[in-house]
């Protein structure tokens, strides 16, 4: 082989390189995007204008419709296990499009998504449920106003703790696809706020009886909880969806006048 030619070709394959190492380098999309985001610096790149970055994890805020400029109850929503805040905001739409939604991402990775809590911990996730409650804790405190909770599988156990250990802190539960994980502890004070639970017959994840359980022992105790069982398994039910958004509607709206009703747009909801 001449020479030059051979140049040519030692120039080319080390051209070749730098572009294939230009292209391989990883840039902010090819991050992964279960990941739990931590740190103020980490939310700033994301964040929209107003946003409190003191405040843990990271979240999807949908505003009301019409805007409520912080005048209407602020709906804090939780997500199931391998589910996303931005996925899950779906459901604001549907059940109660006039009022203030906040998603929370749950804080630790799980296959896409993330989780709240891991069940299969030597301590079968307390440590996980407490650290979650905490984040939750932050941001119902820091809302200023009437807070309302919705929950689905993970999340609604998360939710459904909460308000058994924050008795005065938030409105009422709305609690889909899950249960008390530690019903046992639940305090004899029934001061709790009112918590509705709505539970599939058929559902394979979380068994009917478990969600039954938990609403008897807490009328036991005292509190205010109540059961809507339907056919559609693990998912928040299509055939319920206009019961549950008056619901939510009466609940966050008790000291409130109530605001005109929406028309819910059609489209499917997240079943995670």
């Amino acid at each position: 082989m001449q020479p030059k030619v051979r140049i040519l070709i030692v120039a080319a394959a080390a051209l070749a390189l730098v572009v294939l190492a230009v292209a391989l380098w990883p840039t902010d999309a090819d991050t992964d995007a279960s990941a739990p985001t931590t740190g103020a610096a980490s939310r700033a790149a994301t964040a929209p204008a107003g946003r409190d970055l003191t405040l843990p994890g990271t979240w999807v805020d949908v505003a009301a419709t019409p805007p409520s400029n912080g005048s209407v109850p602020l709906i804090i929503a939780l997500h199931g296990r391998g589910d996303s805040a931005e996925h899950f905001s779906a459901i604001a739409a549907r059940l109660a499009p006039g009022f203030d939604w906040r998603f929370l991402d749950a804080p630790l990775p799980f296959t896409e998504g993330h989780q709240w809590f891991r069940a299969d911990q030597p301590d079968s996730g307390r440590a996980d449920l407490e650290a979650s409650l905490r984040l939750l804790d932050a941001h119902v405190q820091s809302a200023g106003r009437t807070v309302v909770l919705v929950g689905f599988s993970q999340g609604c156990s998360v939710a459904a703790h909460y308000a058994i250990e924050h008795a005065t802190a938030i409105r009422a539960v709305l609690c889909i696809g899950g249960a008390l994980v530690y019903a046992h502890e639940a305090p004899r004070e029934g001061r709790a706020p009112e918590m509705l639970f709505v539970h599939g017959t058929d559902d394979p994840i979380v068994p009917i009886d478990a969600a039954r359980r938990t609403v008897q022992l807490l009328r036991s105790r005292g509190y205010r909880a109540a059961i809507v069982e339907h056919n559609e398994g693990h998912a928040i039910p299509e055939t319920q969806i206009a019961r549950l958004g008056r619901w939510l509607e009466r609940k966050a709206s008790a000291d409130l006048l109530r605001r005109p009703r929406l028309p819910r747009p059609a489209g499917s909801l997240p079943a995670r």
